[in-house]
């Protein structure tokens, strides 16, 4: 499916993280509803569980964040990427995965002078999770186009 046209989504905030239930939780944080109900509706809802990929590639500060699906349905493959910065959170994220996750949308808004996390019941499970040293190599076409465009844009 390596002929499937590709999309790329940069146009989130970063992510969120929530360990303390049986599957970790992973967050796509958005800063606007309407970005986010739209990315659900028209990306994420189509993508087969199984199927969904997700790699962490850590390098000393950074690690980069790579989230796709070939989707058979749309037609297209669907890229999120994001280079963020190693938190604690990421790092407790990483120590308690145990073999799948959920990936949930959240909205992050400013509310009288504060700002609120807004959680959707939208939800996915992945099982193809990575977590990998920058200087491993993926096989994975989309992965290592993905990559590229992360380490170009860090360039730039």
């Amino acid at each position: 499916m390596v002929d499937s046209k590709i999309d790329w989504f940069e146009d989130f905030l970063g992510l969120g993280y929530h360990v303390f239930d049986v599957r970790p939780t992973i967050y796509l944080i958005f800063d606007n509803k309407r970005k986010l109900v739209n990315t659900w509706n028209q990306i994420i809802k189509y993508w087969p569980d199984d199927e969904i990929k997700m790699r962490f590639f850590e390098g000393d500060t950074n690690y980069e964040f790579i989230l796709y699906c070939q989707s058979r349905i749309l037609q297209t493959s669907n890229v999120f990427l994001k280079s963020l910065k190693i938190s604690d959170h990421y790092q407790q994220f990483m120590e308690e995965y145990n073999g799948s996750a959920s990936l949930q949308l959240a909205n992050y808004s400013p509310k009288n002078k504060k700002y609120e996390l807004e959680i959707f019941k939208f939800k996915k499970k992945v099982f193809d999770l990575k977590f990998l040293k920058t200087t491993d190599i993926d096989d994975d076409f989309i992965i290592s186009q993905a990559r590229e465009k992360l380490c170009s844009k860090g360039n730039s």
